[in-house]
Formats: structure tokens, C-alpha cells, sequence
């Protein structure tokens, strides 16, 4: 893991490859590519990756390729823009929903306002609800330096009729404010439990 190691990332990638049929294979397959290159950014295993997710038939495949590219992005910050904003044009919703993680990985404890402004864009605007809690979820990791700000942040989306955004906001306070015992991300998380 993060070892960037290309020679365990290509025996990986032939997995993936050589067992086009078994989803299964080709999902442990894709999060173990992501697991070696855990913030390495490489232009050409995301060039490898993206190439496959175009060809890909299994959503598990190409769920795992996604998160595979957002691990890839883990501290990079403006640097993950580009790929971000390629993956969130994507008319897959799964490549979307990976966007969202890439977010989330990219900017991880900063709070950089940008980032949460798009995960909130994203957490009420994309027309498909696991992309929709997936983008509540990565506001957890972006603002868990600062866990105060969580409860605020989702605290109207909590309420929402939408079980995703409410789902995605019960994670993103559950990780942003795990093992703090805050008493506002209690107050909203009490309601949900009869959820």
C-alpha cells in the first residue's frame, strides 16, 4: 500500500485485465492498483485506468476503478483538479460518484472552502442520489481538523426528504466528528437514529 510500486501496479492491472468476465476479480483488482498508488497522481496509471473504464461493462469495476483514481489524488489538492473536473462530467453516474471520494482524498483536514463549495454543489445538484451522498459523505474527510464546522454544514440536509442526503450527512458527521463527542453533531444525529 502506497509503496507506488509500478511492477505490483502492472501484475494488478493484467488481473484486471485477464479477467474481463469475473467482476469480482476485476474489483479487487482495481482497488489494489489504487491501494499501491495511494497519492502517487501518475499520469500514466490514470491514463491506464481511464482507458479502462471506458471499455468497462461491470459497474463493481468501474466503481473500483473510480475510487482507484480518487486514492491516486489522496493530498494532492489543486493538483487533482483536472481529473476531478473530468471525472464530474462524466455522464456515468459511478465515475461521478468516484469524483466525489477524489474531492474527498485530494483535500483531506484542509476545510479549503473551494472543495467543500463543490461537494455541497454536488450533494444537492447531480440528478443521481449516491453521487448526491457520496459528495456529503467527503465533506466528513475534508473538514475533520475542523469538526465544529460538520454539524453546521449538513444541518439543513439532515432534514432533507431525500434518505441519501440524509444518509450522507449522518457519514460525513459521523467521520468528521469521530471521537469528539460534540455535543451539536449528537442533537443532530439523535433524530436520524429513528431514521
Amino acid at each position: 500500500m502506497a509503496t507506488k510500486n509500478q511492477d505490483i501496479f502492472n501484475e494488478l492491472k493484467q488481473n484486471l485485465y485477464n479477467n474481463a468476465d469475473s467482476a469480482i476479480i476485476g474489483e479487487a483488482a482495481a482497488y489494489g492498483m489504487g491501494l499501491v498508488m495511494i497519492g502517487a497522481a501518475d499520469q500514466e496509471s490514470i491514463q491506464d485506468i481511464l482507458n479502462h473504464i471506458d471499455d468497462q461493462k461491470h459497474d463493481k469495476i468501474i466503481r473500483a476503478l473510480s475510487m482507484s483514481l480518487a486514492l491516486q489524488m489522496f493530498g494532492k489538492e489543486e493538483s487533482a483538479d483536472t481529473l476531478i473536473e473530468q471525472m464530474v462530467r462524466s455522464k456515468d453516474n459511478i465515475v461521478r460518484y468516484g469524483a466525489m471520494y477524489a474531492i474527498g482524498a485530494a483535500y483531506a483536514g484542509t476545510s479549503n472552502n473551494m472543495a467543500v463549495q463543490k461537494l455541497l454543489h454536488y450533494a444537492v445538484s447531480d440528478v443521481n442520489d449516491d453521487v448526491k451522498r457520496a459528495a456529503l459523505t467527503n465533506l466528513g474527510f475534508l473538514l475533520l481538523r475542523k469538526p465544529e464546522t460538520v454539524p453546521e454544514s449538513v444541518k439543513h440536509l439532515a432534514e432533507s426528504y431525500n434518505p441519501h442526503l440524509r444518509y450522507g450527512s449522518a457519514m460525513a458527521v459521523g467521520i468528521g466528528c469521530a471521537g469528539t463527542g460534540l455535543n451539536e453533531a449528537l442533537k443532530l444525529l439523535a433524530p436520524l437514529t429513528n431514521d
